[in-house]
């Protein structure tokens, strides 16, 4: 979007949620454990994910092809390993994808005791359809990437392709907590920006005068 956040207000805009941060986690599981589409998607790419690696082990054992029991795990481990070293790229893509979108100022922040990473838009103004881009774009571009990388392994390492993928999949929780979020507010028109030097995401919608209610959370505003 092309406003300030100092413009929102002067636009129709109200503020309806503050996210600190540092409670980041809690908000995530808020929104990840309760029915709706993204949700949904998550767990059941999770969980595909994980019986794809057994049915694939299992073909492979019941066909008697040339492989060691500890190779199925030792190989898929390793994947997971691999995974850790995503983190930065994942991120990066968030990045891009803020800054096609327009943003300006995109930095990154961690806590690694709760192993959580983000890349913040400072001050830059995203309404759904743009925050939607730049949540999903690391899981699909990575995940397509290494599906598309699997014919060319050599060995048994499709396992570690696989491996590679869940534990990618399952580090991208927090994105799809933000979908399920935008999911469970999608009669008003969202619009969130971040304030980098307090550690603060703002979430706004455009609400039209009078008494409102929206049952997507239950918003009451009244003139």
């Amino acid at each position: 979007m092309k406003l300030s956040p100092e413009e929102l207000e002067s636009n129709g805009y109200e503020l309806i949620e503050t996210l600190e941060h540092k409670e980041l986690v809690p908000f995530v599981k808020k929104y990840l454990y309760r029915y709706g589409f993204w949700p949904l998607s998550y767990f059941g790419f999770v969980v595909a994910m994980l019986l794809a690696i057994g049915a694939l082990a299992g073909y492979m054992i019941a066909v008697k092809q040339n492989i060691l029991l500890p190779d199925i795990p030792g190989k898929t481990f390793l994947g997971f390993a691999l995974s850790f070293l995503l983190i930065p790229m994942h991120e990066y893509i968030h990045a891009i994808a803020y800054r096609a979108c327009g943003a300006k100022e995109v930095s990154y922040d961690a806590d690694l005791k709760k192993m959580v990473f983000m890349a913040i838009a400072h001050r830059f103004v995203a309404g759904s359809k743009e925050f939607r881009f730049v949540a999903i774009a690391p899981f699909a571009t990575i995940s397509i990437l290494s599906f598309a990388i699997i014919p060319f392994l050599g060995g048994h390492y499709i396992f570690t392709a696989l491996g590679l993928i869940f534990m990618h999949a399952a580090f991208c929780g927090g994105d799809f907590s933000m979908l399920s979020y935008l999911d469970l507010h999608k009669d008003l028109e969202v619009v969130t920006w971040d304030d980098k030097e307090n550690k603060v995401t703002f979430f706004t919608v455009n609400l039209k005068p009078g008494d409102v209610q929206k049952k997507a959370g239950t918003i009451n505003v009244r003139p």
